[in-house]
């Protein structure tokens, strides 16, 4: 199930290669996101510290960071 409400984080780690990273939420908890979940055209990355805004999605892992976009 995906929120409806968009959350604000910062860019922890992001592996362009590896095609994953981390965001960090306000209150320090740290959720996953994959590089299909960043919205953009071409190449898209993320630097560290970047602020985003995104949607969360409860998966059988826990939760992830979907629609990632850069705030």
């Amino acid at each position: 199930m995906v929120t409806s409400e968009r959350y604000h984080g910062t860019v922890k780690a992001f592996e362009l290669f590896g095609g994953s990273g981390t965001i960090e939420l306000p209150d320090g908890r740290e959720v996953f996101f994959r590089y299909s979940a960043i919205r953009g055209e071409g190449v898209r990355k993320l630097e560290r510290g970047a602020p985003v805004t995104f949607l969360l999605e409860e998966t059988r892992r826990g939760l992830c960071a979907v629609c990632v976009q850069e705030a």
